[in-house]
């Protein structure tokens, strides 16, 4: 459990100087100094009264930069770059904004994620020691700011300095080091020392806690210099065996200290925001954006209790009523929003995430649904495609590989756009339907109401209608303001929007194996046969000291096998230990010695089908493209799935080309490769589509490799085949999708695959012979046939159309003294649009059943016996349910026959 924070910054700030009295602050004539405002410790070379926090002085370098000269988004990180480089920084490539490497995150939120946990606790060596990386990050925990702040994004570029001082290296870069760097390149960013503000305060988070400076210029926060330096312990707190300086800082905030301008949206969307302002045609009042812009810092739901309130303040200020300023500025805020939305899209399906219900894609899809929000409101008409280039063109020097997922991203939003609108159409009703509600209960007479309040949509039926429905707020505040009725808009509307959980996974079996040591695996030597020791039984399992068994693992099912002459079952790992399922676990005891023989064959017939695997999702991202991922899969003797991340459904033609690629790399014989690698060389060499399977732990990596199409960290038994040639052939048998933006693809190979085939000739070859046609005939001859049952149900449907009224008008007419009881052929919708005829009737009654015991019961409107109660009498001899009105009731009777009816 990480310490309180706040007793933390009370701790430290009592031994401040151990702490916070740094040698490259005291040289450059830093002073600590006190907060009026907020009480934070601070260190500046002039005299202030209040810290940097834009809570205590607002935006003080709006319109009043402190930098003589303007920077460029990209041309800022140039000038950061080249220090860092030139002061003996190597720079890291920026890792993809999707976590694959992490199994705890699906998106990458700081730039020290690329280094956690291996190079972070010290078993593998950095990339470079210290290093700078522009890593670009995505977050949804402040969308509802994102446009209307200045500052929120969904994404974001944190510039990461890193350095990490292990028992290797020694205490080599710490406290003076790091925070000297961070004053040099603020420099030749063109800001004067006098105008930086360094705040004391704390950091912890994964166990380790530490102190940390945060600096501002302006009221503006650039960079958190934070020092990993502890780690908690049930003993107390212990110094880290390797301290690690986490810096981080925005490159937006960067590039906007030094243009001043009203938001950072301007300088970090470029060319691009410029463009959606010309071609939407949307302008404000300069002077009252810039007006509002130095007080607007305080729009943070994370900061306020509640941004509508905090909205009205700010309007206050301005002397303009709520409603007048936002209606002016929300356009442009929503064009902000949109531009930073599209771009955090771009990232994620460049890098292989996909908008859907569930997970990460959950807020993906969130943010598009904004974007066509926004589109509706303020009929926008962005033009996607454009805006998707234009980012791409703009950031080319830092992330080149947009520029490759531009067209698919857009194929994406599309579909997307498809859903929305059927979704939207669909939800109308919907919401129409709470509006005709709420109005409903304003109008109602008093007496009938708790209190005379005025008709409301309320935050829950927001939130039904957006998680369930994918209804955006701003739709229906669109809809009620047009029927007068008023809707409860949360101002943290969208941080309530959690993201959607995920379908709840079954539950593996635990058990207790610490007294245990790790079983030695001897499952990679291809050795069928071994002796064993048993060391201990648990239930129906039993632990040996080795074993050639595979335990379950990766989607690949275990091995099953004997132990002397006992079947194993089934084979589990946990913590390093492998368990055997046995089928009776009586004939083995502690400390004696067994032989173990492995079912190669079964093995090798699991193998085949998982090796495919590996080719269907090279073959996916190939046909389909880069975005496909591999979402799970399952493999065993008889047949394997992958499931395909995917936008749509893949079409009988992409299937056709994934199958025939897949027999494709059989064909060539491409060779099979095991190799195990550091993780970092690994991921260097192979990039990070090692992880298809899902992230892999360890320093090392296990890597197989497929000629050159396709390179897997995993832990299968690939090393049974040699080369592709060795799976023989390969068979789709189905597509089916089995969640939103997932695609489950199963297949057969080997033997399995050749079986099935023949299964299929054989049963063509059947149908054939049954018609006593070729096969060649059998498409045209089946066509034929269903072309015929069409034109037979079409004449039995016109024929039971005709009884229906001949019968109707027989009971019509005889029906009106005394129930006519009618057993009929008829099925069940003949029989009731038989009883509907006669309930349309003056005063005729019947009871209709037919021989499979569907009963109707019918009655006019002025019939002398109820529909309803002719069918309890009925029910009342013969057994049976049912229920209906005056004029129909139906049901199922238990045994059809006569009725003594009055």
């Amino acid at each position: 459990m990480d310490p309180d924070k706040n007793q933390l910054r009370k701790e430290f700030a009592r031994d401040w100087k151990k702490h916070y009295q740094l040698e490259s602050l005291v040289k450059q004539g830093f002073r600590r100094q006190a907060c009026n405002s907020c009480r934070k410790a601070f260190w500046a070379i002039e005299d202030r009264t209040q810290c940097g926090d834009p809570a205590c002085i607002g935006y003080r370098f709006i319109g009043n930069s402190p930098c003589k000269k303007k920077l460029g988004y990209i041309q800022t990180w140039k000038v950061i770059e080249k220090y860092f480089t030139q002061h003996k920084h190597g720079y890291v490539k920026p890792y993809p904004t999707v976590a694959r490497w992490r199994d705890d995150l699906y998106f990458t939120i700081a730039s020290i994620n690329d280094f956690q946990p291996y190079v972070v606790n010290g078993e593998l060596e950095p990339p470079h020691n210290p290093l700078i990386v522009p890593q670009p990050c995505i977050r949804f925990v402040d969308i509802s700011n994102v446009g209307i702040s200045g500052r929120h994004y969904t994404n974001f570029v944190m510039i990461g300095q890193h350095a990490f001082n292990t028992r290797k290296t020694g205490t080599f870069y710490w406290k003076d080091e790091a925070i000297e760097h961070d004053i040099r390149y603020l420099k030749q960013l063109g800001i004067p020392l006098q105008e930086i503000v360094f705040v004391e305060d704390v950091w912890a988070g994964g166990g380790n806690f530490g102190p940390s400076m945060e600096y501002f210029v302006g009221g503006l926060e650039l960079g958190n210099c934070v020092f990993m330096q502890y780690e908690t312990t049930p003993q107390g707190p212990r110094e880290l065996k390797t301290k690690v300086i986490d810096m981080g800082a925005g490159l937006a905030r960067l590039a906007w200290i030094t243009t001043g301008d009203p938001t950072s949206y301007e300088v970090v969307f470029g060319p691009v925001i410029r463009e959606m302002k010309k071609d939407t045609g949307i302008e404000i009042d300069n002077d009252l954006f810039l007006r509002y812009a130095r007080i607007s810092g305080s729009l943070n739901e994370d900061e306020v209790d509640d941004l509508e309130k905090e909205k009205e303040r700010v309007a206050g200020l301005l002397g303009i009523k709520k409603e007048t300023l936002f209606k002016t500025l929300e356009p442009l805020q929503a064009l902000y929003a949109s531009a930073d939305h599209l771009l955090t899209v771009l990232f994620a399906v460049t890098d292989g995430m996909l908008p859907s219900n569930a997970g990460g894609g959950y807020n993906l899809r969130m943010v598009l649904r904004r974007v066509f929000g926004f589109e509706e409101e303020f009929r926008l008409q962005l033009d996607i495609p454009k805006i998707l280039h234009g980012h791409a063109q703009h950031l080319h020097y830092l992330f080149p590989q947009l520029k490759e997922g531009v067209e698919i991203t857009n194929a994406v939003i599309e579909e997307e756009q498809r859903r929305y609108a059927a979704t939207r159409q669909k939800a109308e009703s919907m919401v129409l339907a709470i509006v005709k509600k709420a109005k409903g209960s304003e109008n109602a007479p008093l007496k009938e109401r708790d209190a005379p309040a005025k008709a409301r949509i309320g935050p829950a039926e927001l939130l039904t209608l957006y998680k369930s429905h994918g209804i955006p707020p701003e739709h229906v505040l669109e809809i009620a303001r047009t029927n007068s009725v008023h809707v409860e808009m949360p101002g943290n509307f969208y941080k309530q929007v959690k993201e959607k959980e995920e379908d709840v996974k079954e539950e593996k079996a635990q058990w207790d194996v610490s007294k245990y040591e790790k079983t030695s695996g001897l499952y990679y030597t291809g050795k069928a046969e071994f002796h064993a020791r048993v060391m201990g039984i648990t239930g129906d399992y039993v632990i040996l000291d080795q074993t050639a068994f595979y335990p379950e693992g990766g989607g690949q099912v275990a091995d099953t096998g004997w132990l002397n002459d006992v079947d194993v079952k089934d084979v589990q790992k946990q913590d390093g230990v492998i368990l055997h399922k046995v089928a009776d676990v009586r004939k083995f005891s502690k400390v004696k010695k067994v032989k173990g023989k492995v079912d190669l064959e079964r093995r090798k017939a699991i193998t085949r089908h998982h090796t495919a695997t590996h080719l269907v999702t090279a073959a996916c991202r190939e046909v389909l493209g880069a975005h496909a991922w591999q979402g799970g899969s399952y493999k065993d003797e008889k047949k394997a799935h992958v499931d395909i991340t995917h936008y749509k459904r893949i079409s009988h033609e992409e299937l056709e080309r994934i199958e025939r690629k897949v027999n494709e790399y059989i064909l060539t014989n491409m060779p099979i490769r095991v190799n195990v690698l550091p993780r970092n060389e690994a991921e260097q060499k192979y990039g990070f589509s090692l992880y298809q399977g899902g992230a892999v732990p360890g320093k090392e990596l296990r890597v197989v490799s497929i000629g050159n199409v396709d390179h897997e960290a995993c832990g299968g038994t690939h090393h049974m085949l040699q080369n592709t040639g060795e799976i023989g052939t390969f068979k789709l048998i189905k597509r089916e999708s089995v969640q939103d933006g997932i695609e489950r693809l199963t297949y057969k190979a080997g033997l399995a695959a050749l079986a099935y085939m023949q299964e299929r000739e054989d049963l063509l070859r059947d149908a054939a012979t049954k018609l006593s046609i070729g096969e060649s005939e059998l498409p045209r001859t089946v066509e034929r046939f269903f072309t015929e049952w069409k034109e037979q149900k079409k004449k039995i449907e016109r024929l039971s159309e005709t009884l229906v009224a001949e019968e109707a008008r027989e009971i019509i007419e005889h029906g009106k003294e005394k129930p006519m009881v009618k057993i009929m052929d008829l099925d069940p919708g003949s029989l009731r649009k038989l009883g509907d005829k006669i309930a349309r009737s003056e005063a005729s009654m019947a009871v209709l059943m037919n021989p499979q015991g569907n009963i109707v019961c019918a009655a006019g409107k002025n019939a002398k016996t109820k529909a309803n109660a002719l069918l309890q009498a009925a029910l009342a001899q013969l057994g049976g349910n049912g229920g209906g009105n005056e004029k129909l009731a139906q049901g199922k009777v238990k045994k059809v026959g006569k009725l003594n009816l009055p």
